[in-house]
C-alpha cells in the first residue's frame, strides 16, 4: 500500500504537473475563466492560497492587495505570506475575496478549508474555487491510476455538487458555476491542438468531457433582529402616555 504524500509534497508535484504540455493549456484555460471572473470582484484584500500556475496573474482585478499565501516557501514564486492550507495566518472577516485554485483536492480537511473562507471573508464576500471534475474523463483517468502518486491523479477530486452543499451549509450563495476545459488527459502535444473544437467558443462547457470547473460564491450577509428587553414580567395593556384614572381630574360632587 502506497504512503499517502503530504500536502506540500502535492502541492509542488501538482505545479511540477503543470509544465507538462497537458497542465500548460489547462492553466491557460483555467487563468482565462478566472480572469472574466476577476472584474466582478470588489473590495480592498484579495488571497490566492498556493496557485499552481507558473504565474499567477490578477491585473484584471479592481482589489488594489493581493495576498498569495504558499503552504512552504518557494524561490522560484512570488509569496506574500505561508501557512497551511486549514489554517490561515489571516484575521477573522478581513478579505474581500479568496481564490482556492485546486486548494481544496490537495488538502486532507477540505471542509477545514471552507471553513476557514467563511471564517476570514466579510460578508457578502467573494469565494472563487477552481477544481478538477470527477465526472468526466479526467475522473475515469484517476480510477484508472488510483495507486500513482503523480499529482493530479493522486488528488481528491470534489463534484461541484458537493461543493456546492458544503457552501449551502456554510451559509454561501452559489452565484455561477462552469465546466473548463473538454480535451482528454493525455500529454500529445499535437493531439492536444487537434482537438480543439472540443473548446466551446462561449459559455458554458459539457460536464461529461470537462477536466475542470470554475465556482463562484458569495457569503451570504447574516442580519440579526436585537430582541426588545423585558424589564419585568407583567405586560403592559395601555401605550405609555395614557394617563390612569388616579391621574385623571375627577370632579368631586358634594
Amino acid at each position: 500500500m502506497n504512503t499517502p504524500l503530504s500536502v506540500p509534497l502535492r502541492a509542488f508535484s501538482l505545479r511540477c504537473w503543470y509544465r507538462y504540455p497537458l497542465g500548460r493549456l489547462l492553466a491557460d484555460v483555467e487563468l482565462s475563466a478566472l480572469a472574466e471572473q476577476l472584474p466582478g470582484l470588489f473590495g480592498y484584500h484579495l488571497m490566492v492560497v498556493d496557485p499552481p500556475w507558473e504565474t499567477c496573474t490578477l491585473s484584471d482585478s479592481r482589489i488594489p492587495h493581493h495576498i498569495v499565501q504558499r503552504i512552504q516557501k518557494d524561490s522560484d514564486s512570488e509569496t506574500g505570506v505561508v501557512g497551511h492550507t486549514d489554517t490561515w495566518p489571516v484575521m477573522t472577516d478581513t478579505l474581500d475575496a479568496i481564490i482556492l485554485p485546486h486548494t481544496l483536492e490537495i488538502t486532507v480537511d477540505p471542509h477545514q478549508v471552507l471553513r476557514e473562507a467563511d471564517r476570514s471573508l466579510i460578508p457578502d464576500g467573494h469565494l472563487v474555487i477552481i477544481g478538477f471534475n470527477p465526472w468526466s474523463l479526467w475522473g475515469v483517468r484517476r480510477l484508472l491510476s488510483w495507486r500513482s502518486q503523480e499529482m493530479p491523479w493522486n488528488a481528491r477530486f470534489l463534484s461541484v455538487n458537493r461543493i456546492k452543499d458544503w457552501l449551502s451549509l456554510l451559509g454561501f450563495d452559489i452565484l455561477h458555476c462552469r465546466y473548463l476545459f473538454q480535451r482528454p488527459p493525455i500529454q500529445n502535444s499535437r493531439v492536444l491542438g487537434r482537438l480543439h473544437f472540443l473548446e466551446p467558443s462561449h459559455g458554458n462547457g459539457r460536464m461529461l468531457l470537462a477536466g475542470a470547473y470554475i465556482l463562484v460564491a458569495r457569503k451570504r450577509t447574516v442580519i440579526m433582529t436585537p430582541l426588545k428587553s423585558v424589564r419585568n414580567g407583567r405586560r403592559q395593556l395601555f401605550p405609555v402616555g395614557i394617563p390612569t384614572s388616579s391621574q385623571r381630574n375627577i370632579r368631586r360632587v358634594s
